[in-house]
Formats: structure tokens, sequence, C-alpha cells
């Protein structure tokens, strides 16, 4: 299953609110990218989309942190997905093990947690275990959202605590 994507846009905000429009979702800034927009499904399923603006790349951090940056990063890219595994955090890193790539847990502010792995130690896939997609799809709802922008869990600079 997919949780949420991450797309590149010219115009975030606008984008954003078509695709809400088109879901019978909500769309709402996404402030751990400066400029980023959010857009909730409501399917019940906690799906959504993340619309980064075109000149975004995400880079991977030792405080397990993927940072959204505008500076261009020599291989990075600015788009990213969040999957559903039925495997163990060892299990997820064994496997990168074998594959040579960067892996590491990761919390989203402490909403919710996911592995990080790097693909190629470049494109970011977010891959949450059975416990993580419990508490992400319990978490990541247009109301919990509000309540985050109404009273901002973020860290100065935009980046959520780690």
């Amino acid at each position: 299953m997919l949780f949420h994507a991450s797309i590149p846009a010219r115009d975030p905000a606008k984008v954003a609110a078509v695709l809400a429009d088109i879901w019978q979702g909500e769309a709402m800034p996404f402030p751990p990218v400066p400029g980023a927009h959010v857009v909730f499904a409501g399917d019940g399923r906690a799906t959504t989309l993340e619309i980064y603006p075109h000149d975004r790349t995400l880079v991977p951090s030792d405080a397990g942190v993927a940072i959204g940056t505008a500076a261009p990063v020599a291989g990075a890219v600015g788009d990213h997905v969040a999957i559903a595994s039925p495997r163990s955090v060892t299990e997820i890193e064994a496997i990168a093990g074998k594959a040579g790539w960067r892996v590491q847990l990761a919390t989203r502010g402490g909403i919710f947690d996911v592995v990080e792995l790097w693909l190629e130690d470049r494109y970011l896939v977010e891959v949450l275990t059975p416990d993580m997609q419990a508490a992400y799809i319990d978490r990541v709802t247009p109301g919990n959202w509000r309540a985050m922008l109404s009273a901002p869990l973020l860290a100065p600079g935009g980046v959520l605590p780690g």
C-alpha cells in the first residue's frame, strides 16, 4: 500500500488545491519543506500527496530527518514515497545492508516513525512496519494536521524535531 508520495510543482499551493478538489479532500501547508503543501484524500487510510516546490531536493541527515533543500545536490531528487511493509526494522535494515544502501530509523516530528531507505543512496523510500502503519493511520488526518498548524511542532528552520 502507498501511504504518501511527493511530487514537484511550480505552484504547490495551486496544485494542492486542484488535487484536493479532485479527491474531495483538503489541502494545507506542509511546513517541513518551505513552500510545500500537503493534500489529504480523506479516504480513511491517511492517503496524502506532498507537493514540493520544483526546485527542492531531499537529502539524508545524520539526525534521521530527510531535509528539503533548495540548494542543488548532485544526484539528489525532490520526490519520495512512503510504503507499507510486513517486515520488521531489523529485516529492512538487513535488506538495505545487502544492497549497500543507507538506511536509518527516523521520526517525523513525533507524529509517526519510518525507516528511511535511500535507494542507491539517493532516492528516499519511507518504509513503515506494521506498528508504524497503525500510528500513521491514526495520526495523519486533516484534523490533526490543522491542530499542528495552529500550534506548530516544527523547530526553527522548518525542520521537524528529531
